[in-house]
C-alpha cells in the first residue's frame, strides 16, 4: 500500500529548532482556550484512513468466516504451488525489509 503525504509538513519548524523562547513573550493563540484543556482535531484524511481499516477488517473477518466454513466441510483445496510460492514471496520480502538480499 503506498502513502501520498502531501501535507508538506517538513516546512514547519518545530518549537524548539530556533532556541527557547519566553512564554512571557507569545500571545496565546487567537481563539486559544485558556481554560486548560487540551483539545486535538484530525484531519479528514484520518478519518479516511479508518474507515479503511475498518472495512479491511471487515473483510479479512468474512474471509476467515469463509475459509473455517470450508475446512470443517472438508470442502477447503488449497492450491499447493500457490501456498509455496506465497510462502517463499513472504520470505524474501521480510529478508528485503530486514536489510537483507533474500540471497546466501
Amino acid at each position: 500500500m503506498k502513502i501520498d503525504d502531501s501535507s508538506n509538513l517538513g516546512s514547519i519548524a518545530s518549537p524548539g529548532a530556533k532556541g527557547i523562547e519566553s512564554s512571557q513573550n507569545r500571545e496565546p493563540a487567537r481563539g486559544a482556550d485558556r481554560t486548560g484543556t487540551d483539545r486535538a482535531e484530525v484531519s479528514g484524511r484520518a478519518g479516511k484512513i479508518s474507515e479503511a481499516i475498518t472495512q479491511d477488517a471487515a473483510s479479512r473477518a468474512a474471509t476467515v468466516e469463509r475459509l473455517r466454513l470450508e475446512v470443517a466441510e472438508g470442502r477447503y483445496n488449497p492450491d499447493p504451488a500457490a501456498v509455496s510460492r506465497a510462502i517463499v514471496g513472504e520470505s524474501l520480502a521480510q529478508g528485503a525489509t530486514a536489510g537483507g538480499t533474500g540471497k546466501k
